[in-house]
């Protein structure tokens, strides 16, 4: 660690991954300190900062602080690694930062004390049963979608999909009943419980016929905002079926929600969607793959004005982190190996964990920042950002425009969509007059209609109005 990267780390607050000490505490609260963060998502204790006024004071004896730490250790955990130790010099003063990391082998005990510690906000706390129980799973080399579904039977699987699955794999060419119920516990769909065949996680989420009633958080929760933040809402989906129905129908959704350019080249009309589909719908199928199907959480779609946010449960499975998914130098892994297996056979994913890569290529093709990545309130999130909204939408020239217009250009802003009856009954005016304002700015290049005559709507139309092309480093822009 650098002066640099010291500095900008005791500017922080104290958090779930960061603890300030002045000198080491008693020998049990520093143990209670690193099993917390063994069990969390891992985490740095600095020696030599007053808790509280993080006033930096500086450690006296630090290689006697690092053996008394060492011995602690030891003595009071039993950690299948040892935290790394660096000492920093900084202002003349002497420092010590222990890099503690999310641990492998879960749950860790303190000498003593029978339930585990977890890291909670700033605070080392006993975690509780469903902590308890998602640091064993974590802690065991089982993926987590091998076990059985309360409750759930062999009539909830939608066996016809399972065949042809088995067919399209080339798993086997036998589909009797004996030979196929043997093939479908080998593949972990099914687990013999008290004799009986049951669904397991896998089985219920890819090819369950209802799996919303046995595992209700399969649903995905999509959401499309009017502005900026979560205040109102134009559009919303609850999103049910199995895995492939649920790909798909995210996928509409977020098209229904999205805005989208029409480019005349020759006789024919160039179509560009807002934000590249095939990335959303890398992070629909990575939420889906490596979400805990033990939280009984929704994954969440929340689309806004200038970014789309894809929400998965669970934080990332150490020891990924945030940082190796930046700079592409993580292995994959998931939680979830028998569900992650089917969309890799039907070519939805790759094993080698190009995903990322691949999110990131199709945002550049579209001149938008690689997506961001986030962990909040046990979530983990990939939100992409489009920058462009604020240039090419929000400085839409209207001097033109006669009143209603330029209100219909403002409430397609953040509505994305107009239909005729709706602009007559927003300014209280004839048939005639809404047509005449709308085929005004039809003609004009402000809007354009989409769908049937019935049915149909209108929605802003953002190329031709500004520069075609915005300043990109690495290409030089490219149309929108």
């Amino acid at each position: 660690m650098n002066v640099k990267e010291f500095e900008e780390l005791i500017k922080e607050k104290e958090n779930k991954d960061l603890d300030f000490k002045l000198e080491l505490p008693e020998s049990k609260k520093v143990a209670q300190l690193v099993t917390a963060f063994y069990n969390s998502r891992g985490g740095k204790i600095i020696l030599g900062v007053e808790d509280g006024t993080r006033k930096l004071i500086g450690i006296k004896e630090p290689q006697k602080t690092e053996h008394r730490f060492t011995q602690i250790i030891r003595n009071w955990c039993r950690l299948d690694e040892e935290p790394k130790i660096e000492f920093i010099k900084y202002e003349n003063r002497n420092f010590i930062v222990i890099h503690c990391p999310k641990g492998k082998d879960t749950p860790y005990f303190v000498r003593g004390e029978s339930k585990p510690r977890v890291r909670i906000g700033s605070s080392n706390v006993i975690a509780n049963k469903e902590e308890i129980a998602r640091l064993y799973r974590e802690g065991s080399s089982k993926s987590q979608d091998v076990f059985p579904v309360e409750n759930a039977g062999l009539d909830d699987l939608n066996l016809k999909k399972i065949k042809e699955y088995f067919k399209e794999s080339k798993l086997t060419k036998q589909l009797d009943k004996e030979h196929f119920l043997s093939i479908l516990e080998k593949e972990n769909f099914v687990v013999k419980e008290n004799g009986k065949l049951v669904p397991t996680i896998s089985g219920i989420a890819l090819f369950g016929k209802h799996p919303s009633t046995e595992m209700p958080w399969t649903v995905i929760r999509a959401d499309r905002y009017k502005g900026l933040d979560v205040a109102m809402w134009i559009d919303r989906a609850d999103i049910k079926g199995d895995a492939f129905v649920v790909i798909n129908d995210a996928k509409k959704f977020m098209l229904k929600n999205m805005r989208t350019s029409y480019t005349p080249k020759g006789f024919q009309t160039e179509i560009k969607t807002e934000y590249p589909i095939e990335a959303l719908k890398e992070a629909i199928i990575n939420a889906i793959a490596h979400r805990d199907y033990y939280i009984r959480e929704s994954i969440l779609i929340k689309m806004f004005d200038d970014r789309i946010e894809i929400w998965s449960p669970g934080e990332l499975l150490r020891p990924l982190t945030i940082e190796q998914l930046k700079n592409l130098t993580y292995k994959p892994k998931s939680r979830n190996e028998i569900i992650a297996n089917v969309l890799y056979r039907r070519k939805l994913m790759d094993k080698r964990g190009t995903g990322i890569l691949r999110m990131n290529k199709f945002c550049e093709e579209w001149n938008l920042p690689e997506p961001e990545f986030k962990e909040a309130s046990g979530y983990f999130g990939i939100i992409f950002k489009n920058p462009e909204y604020y240039t090419r939408v929000l400085q839409i020239d209207t001097k033109d425009l006669n009143e209603r217009q330029k209100k219909a250009i403002e409430y397609l802003k953040t509505n994305l969509r107009i239909a005729p009856k709706e602009y007559k009954r927003l300014f209280n005016i004839s048939d005639r007059m809404a047509r005449y304002d709308l085929k005004d700015m039809e003609k004009n290049e402000y809007i354009t209609f989409v769908g049937s005559k019935k049915t149909g709507y209108y929605q802003l139309k953002l190329p031709n109005k500004l520069p075609n092309k915005l300043p990109n480093k690495k290409n030089g822009g490219k149309n929108f």
